[in-house]
């Protein structure tokens, strides 16, 4: 899967992330989502190796968002 629609909820201190075919779905991936998921944070695309997308209130949180992402295609690398 080439995107990843990213979730961070700071108060909860979770974060996690969606693997998605396209744009699109990920965002029909963030409006399935209830208010208690924390807010859309990011989508990233894997094959170009950058984000699309990321919220301004998640600006602050780049490094965040990194360590997410390196997690996700590392996972994704040893499942293959």
């Amino acid at each position: 899967m080439r995107y990843l629609a990213i979730n961070i909820n700071s108060k909860l201190d979770q974060e996690w992330f969606y693997r998605c075919h396209s744009v699109l779905e990920c965002y029909n991936y963030f409006d399935r989502l209830g208010p208690g998921h924390g807010p859309r944070a990011a989508i990233f695309d894997v094959v170009m190796n950058n984000f699309l997308w990321v919220a301004e209130a998640q600006l602050d949180n780049m490094v965040q968002l990194n360590a997410i992402v390196f997690g996700a295609i590392k996972d994704s690398k040893v499942r293959n």
